[in-house]
């Protein structure tokens, strides 16, 4: 899980070290992982693009994850 943390979302360069703020990002991190396998993503870097572009597509697939 490290691997894609770190490759995909680019973890080890975050610059959070104060308090709780680097376990948040990790748990964060872990939901958008989860949530890109949940949809059938193959390409997290490419999805995490298309749903940084595309909010509203974001937003509909997460809605759609919620109601099933």
């Amino acid at each position: 899980m490290h691997h894609r943390r770190d490759v995909t979302m680019q973890e080890d360069h975050a610059q959070l070290r104060m308090g709780h703020a680097p376990e948040m990002l990790a748990i964060l991190n872990n939901i958008v992982v989860g949530l890109f396998a949940r949809l059938g993503e193959t390409n997290r870097a490419h999805a995490r693009r298309d749903f940084a572009y595309h909010l509203d597509k974001a937003l509909a697939s997460l809605d759609a994850l919620i109601a099933n």
